[in-house]
């Protein structure tokens, strides 16, 4: 947890009265959460002129599209601390508390510090008569934070991501793009050629943008736009390490992002080249052609630079419900906030590598579909999955009242799929049944389909009320 007195101090200066952290969730939870529109980022450019233009005191990193996001941000954070830069992380949603929102070099700010951070962007909105989001709040309390203690660069998560993201009316001095996929149609469309190019217009003219996606043809248009609107495009990334099994497949192209994202901060913002971040190549000095020298041969085996796949070998890991793999469990239990089919998919395959890696002893899937994922596609992809591991799929309702699919919808579209599904009122009876059918020591228990789905878990079952 993070927490500096002279911070709050600080904060405090701008408060007419302390605030209680109980108090500022009850007001972001009665306020929208997020908002894609004009009017979301006029707000946004709004707010922060009424904390005197906090967005141009820190250079700003935006992460845009439609998955690994968060694991770019986190991956890129790691990057940053061990090249001895501070870094702020701001995440667009949380799993338990709003806390997790907002960190600095990946700790967590405490209750008190992230109420102060929060109230201050409330007063700001209350005197300019600004009602907000609660992702236009907390990313506007992030960057007053990060501001007050000294950070040198903000990575911030965009919400859908877009020209009418909110984040779009930051200054960013990158704008780094996941691949684009099909997620929250009735918002930004069903053209990803569409998509990707809103994507591009997050960034102003002289920032810098860099992207993960996939297709080549995609990746031509989305250059074309941002040349023609005076954004320089960076080649897109390059892998230069991999990631340990497993979590190559599902994450290494977003660990690669990262890793373009610390890379291209110093090279292009700081006018430095990092060694460790190019991959260990040799650096040439300005003006040398040809092969480094053989004294730049000798310093490198003197003075030995670590190597990104030492690096992730031994500092990776993932956030709280991505992949998150609880083994000492009894059985073991694996959690995901999928909540798009491009993420279900990426999770199915997790759960499919761990079978082979050791074969599964008896498989329950926990599942509930948003209202916005191709119902068909998703049963396609859980039939595939059951021929492949074999094992059962219990369904329910995404818990919080998000929209979703009724467990007797998906029941009638299992059985047109020939799905071994079975329907639950709420994930703990769910779960407790699940347990039931699955070995102690090698089966696994699998639950998706929402970040809430993912706090069910630590909630009902675990009894955590907060990491």
């Amino acid at each position: 947890m993070i927490t500096s007195s002279s911070t709050v101090s600080k904060i405090e200066q701008h408060l007419d009265k302390p605030v209680s952290y109980g108090d500022v969730v009850a007001r972001l939870e009665t306020a929208i959460v997020s908002e894609y529109s004009a009017q979301a980022v006029e707000r946004m450019a709004r707010i922060d002129a009424a904390l005197g233009y906090v967005s141009k005191k820190i250079d700003i990193v935006l992460v845009a599209g439609t998955n690994g996001k968060s694991l770019a941000i986190h991956f890129a954070g790691k990057l940053f601390r061990e090249e001895g830069i501070s870094v702020g992380e701001c995440y667009s949603s949380h799993i338990l508390s709003y806390n997790e929102r907002i960190s600095v070099n990946q700790h967590v700010l405490n209750n008190k510090t992230f109420s102060e951070a929060v109230a201050t962007v409330f007063a700001a909105c209350d005197r300019e008569k600004i009602i907000a989001t609660a992702f236009e709040i907390t990313t506007m309390a992030a960057l007053v934070f990060f501001v007050q203690e000294g950070v040198s660069v903000a990575l911030v998560e965009t919400s859908l991501g877009g020209c009418f993201d909110a984040t779009a009316a930051l200054p960013a001095k990158l704008v780094a793009i996941t691949r684009v996929a099909q997620d929250h149609k009735d918002v930004l469309g069903q053209d990803l050629d569409a998509v990707a190019l809103q994507m591009v217009e997050l960034a102003q003219r002289g920032a810098w943008v860099v992207s993960a996606e996939q297709s080549k043809h995609r990746l031509q248009k989305m250059k074309e736009v941002a040349l023609k609107n005076g954004i320089n495009w960076a080649m897109p990334l390059r892998k230069t390490s991999q990631l340990p099994y497993l979590f190559e497949q599902l994450y290494g192209k977003t660990a690669s992002l990262g890793e373009r994202i610390a890379q291209m901060y110093q090279e292009k913002v700081l006018g430095k080249l990092s060694p460790f971040l190019m991959g260990n190549t040799l650096s040439i000095k300005q003006g040398q052609r040809g092969r480094p020298t053989l004294e730049a041969k000798r310093q490198a085996t003197l003075n030995p630079v670590k190597s990104l796949k030492m690096f992730w070998t031994e500092h990776l890991d993932l956030l709280r419900g991505r992949f998150e793999l609880l083994d000492k469990e009894k059985p073991t239990v694996l959690i995901d906030n999928a909540d798009n089919l491009d993420a279900l998919n990426n999770l199915l395959l997790g759960i499919r590598l761990l079978h082979y890696q050791r074969p599964l002893k008896g498989f329950v899937l926990i599942i509930g579909l948003a209202a916005h994922v191709d119902v068909d596609e998703a049963m396609k992809a859980l039939r595939y999955l059951l021929r492949k591991v074999g094992g059962a799929v219990f369904f329910i309702d995404l818990p919080g009242g998000e929209a979703s699919f009724s467990v007797s919808a998906l029941m009638k579209k299992a059985e047109t799929f020939g799905i071994n599904a079975r329907a639950f009122l709420s994930f703990k009876e769910a779960f407790d049944e699940a347990k039931t059918l699955v070995d102690e020591r090698h089966g696994l228990v699998a639950a998706t389909g929402s970040a809430r789905v993912v706090a069910s878990y630590w909630r009902t079952v675990r009894d955590i009320k907060r990491f």
